[in-house]
């Protein structure tokens, strides 16, 4: 199979097991918004940036190291390299998981105090300390499975890590929900540390089944020398970059329901709001997003290898066009899910939430869809090419940004200036993101084929079925037979306006041929 398929393959695996994944987590999200409220959900976002810092500090960037590390030994066909590769991230990744984990133990109670607000959440902390020895180590696992292209156990992990974590979710909510939110809060976390683990029991097992089938090592294969020290160059900048930025998301989020206190709000009202937007809302609108992700973890490798194998990356003919195409590709995914969120919003948020608040912000934030998926994949593309420092950087620079205007915005202007800080800074990221990416590469886009024919499809696809739908009353249908109809129209348009064209068509024919 060429290296290509391959990529086919992974993408359509990763893909459809992501798509069902984000639907039992927005089916499961929305069971849990309706046990602890919106306000429960705003608790637990904030104790959820809290625990992303300590993510990032246990694990950031070594998913990316072992990923770039042995795509380049695969390059040269070294199984020893890979083999020593990953003992060494293993190493890198116990030492910073466990770290993390020391640090949130030991700090869990002025966490619980200074950056949330409420003193019981502790016991939280605590147990979420134990998840980050294995997040660690997973990370290492899963950017293996990537560069070997069988991501397919990586995407079964993830299946078996979410159905855990639901079911033991489900079993301590009715335990202790009827505590109070907190008690709520500590049954989310206890599924998801016991998933985690069981999770990393899994990729282990994976792991070494798979070395043991498909790895050679040999005496007289070259292993590279300099491996600690590229892993070092690649991981450490990221963590440290990594932390910076996560360390200023989160105090972006702590001043969230600060500022809208500020406003005029009390604490529940507050918790409520920031629950409703980041809780509801936002997991709705990047429910699609998973072809996206997936897609730019999968674009990591490949121009890994490309741009190892080319003397330079600017004008390179195979790079360009695997960044026209894929930049392409995110836009027409992009404009197409915005358009029938912003047209199909309010019987979503009824169907899903029963709420009319989540409905209306989904609604508003929908335009920002194109925004953020061309972003993901755009960030996979340049880490892919050596860039994922510049990208740090850019982010760093968005959630000081976010700070700032947050700060400005939120006591003035209250939900709304929230939603203003969200459009300005990731307008500006993208802009940076992009810019790069075709500065480095020299490839050229399509501007009116990619962005404008997109947006007459989506707008004529939505129209068509919310007339052909316009007696029908029942919202939950509405909503679904809508979104099919629009889907299926946007598709037809995008042909027969040749926004997809038959050069399009033989990319995909040649993708998934097989050699």
């Amino acid at each position: 199979m060429s290296r290509l398929s391959k990529f086919v393959k992974n993408a359509l695996l990763l893909g459809a097991v992501s798509v069902f994944m984000r639907t039992v987590s927005v089916v499961f999200n929305a069971y849990i918004a309706s046990r602890i409220g919106a306000g429960g959900m705003g608790l637990f976002s904030l104790i959820m940036s809290v625990y992303v810092f300590s993510v990032t500090l246990a694990g950031s960037g070594i998913n990316l190291a072992v990923t770039r590390l042995v795509a380049e030994s695969i390059a040269k066909n070294c199984d020893s390299g890979i083999i020593g590769a990953v003992k060494k991230c293993v190493l890198y990744a116990l030492c910073f998981g466990g770290g993390a984990a020391i640090l949130l133990f030991a700090f869990s109670g002025i966490l619980a105090e200074k950056a949330v607000g409420e003193e019981n959440v502790a016991m939280c902390f605590r147990a979420l300390a134990a998840a980050l020895p294995f997040i660690a180590v997973s990370n290492v696992f899963s950017g293996y499975f990537y560069a070997v292209r069988r991501s397919a156990k990586s995407a079964l992990s993830g299946v078996f890590e979410q159905f855990i974590k639901i079911a033991v979710t489900v079993l301590f909510l009715k335990k202790l929900c009827p505590l109070g939110t907190e008690y709520a809060c500590l049954a989310l976390v206890l599924g998801m540390s016991i998933s985690e683990g069981l999770s990393f029991t899994y990729l282990l097992a994976f792991y070494l089944a798979d070395r043991k089938k498909h790895l050679r090592p040999s005496a007289l294969e070259c292993v590279p020398h300099d491996t600690t020290r590229k892993m070092i160059s690649i991981a450490l900048p990221i963590m440290l970059s990594s932390c910076l930025r996560s360390g200023l998301v989160t105090v972006e989020h702590m001043l969230i329901p600060r500022g809208l206190e500020r406003y005029g709000a009390d604490r529940t009202a507050s918790l409520s709001a920031y629950g409703t937007v980041s809780g509801m809302a936002m997991p709705v609108l990047l429910f699609p997003s998973a072809l996206c992700a997936v897609f730019s973890s999968l674009i990591i490798p490949e121009l890994s290898e490309l741009s190892a194998r080319s003397e330079k990356i600017k004008n390179d003919t195979e790079i360009c066009y695997m960044v026209r195409r894929a930049c392409g590709a995110a836009l027409l995914f992009g404009i197409g899910t915005a358009g029938i969120f912003v047209c199909f919003s309010q019987p979503l948020g009824q169907l899903v939430y029963k709420s009319s608040d989540a409905a209306k912000y989904i609604g508003i934030l929908a335009p920002l869809v194109p925004l953020m998926y061309f972003d993901m994949t755009v960030d996979g593309m340049l880490k892919g090419l050596g860039q994922q420092l510049y990208c740090m950087r850019v982010n760093i620079l968005d959630a000081a940004v976010s700070i700032l205007l947050i700060s400005v915005l939120l006591p003035k202007y209250g939900i709304t200036g929230y939603i203003t800080c969200i459009y300005i800074t990731e307008t500006m990221n993208v802009a940076l993101s992009s810019g790069r990416l075709f500065y480095i590469t020299g490839a050229k886009f399509m501007i009116f084929k990619r962005i404008f024919m997109p947006l007459f499809c989506i707008a004529g696809a939505c129209s068509v079925s919310t007339l052909l739908l316009l007696p029908e009353k029942a919202p939950g249908k509405t909503s679904v037979a809508g979104m099919i109809i629009s889907a299926a129209l946007y598709m037809f348009f995008l042909l027969a306006t040749s926004t997809l064209s038959g050069e399009d068509a033989a990319w995909i024919k040649k993708l998934t041929r097989m050699r």
